[in-house]
């Protein structure tokens, strides 16, 4: 049963949120609910993910994002007592499949930055 339970919340949830462009300000606001059932834990976990970002015209791209657990194999109240710590990302297309980025984390709980990180990713 629980695993039908799972499955259905998968479905419904497992996907990106519908983001929503504020008129031409560059602003986007998204995020994203996962919903995962380990079966060897036989434990149910609801995570979303609310993001903000900023289009800089083009130039590069900022956003700020943070996890939260609504649903660990109970609901958790937690959630909302304790401060997040928000993921803050900066990126900037090179060329066409090469991407220069900065991102660290913040965590508002114990007023700490985390680690500062600069890279490049290449798709292919």
């Amino acid at each position: 049963m629980k695993f039908v339970v799972a499955a259905a919340a998968l479905a419904l949830t497992a996907s990106p949120l519908v983001a929503a462009d504020l008129g031409n300000t560059g602003i986007s606001l998204g995020g994203e609910a996962v919903a995962e059932f380990n079966i060897d834990a036989e434990n149910l976990s609801l995570v979303v993910t609310p993001e903000v970002s900023y289009n800089f015209t083009g130039f590069f791209v900022a956003s700020a994002a943070t996890d939260l657990t609504i649903y660990d194999g109970e609901f958790t109240e937690a959630t909302f007592e304790v401060l997040p710590t928000i993921d803050l990302r900066v990126e900037r297309e090179v060329m066409a499949n090469l991407t220069a980025y900065g991102e660290m984390s913040y965590n508002l709980e114990a007023q700490e930055r985390g680690d500062a990180t600069v890279g490049v990713s290449f798709n292919f």
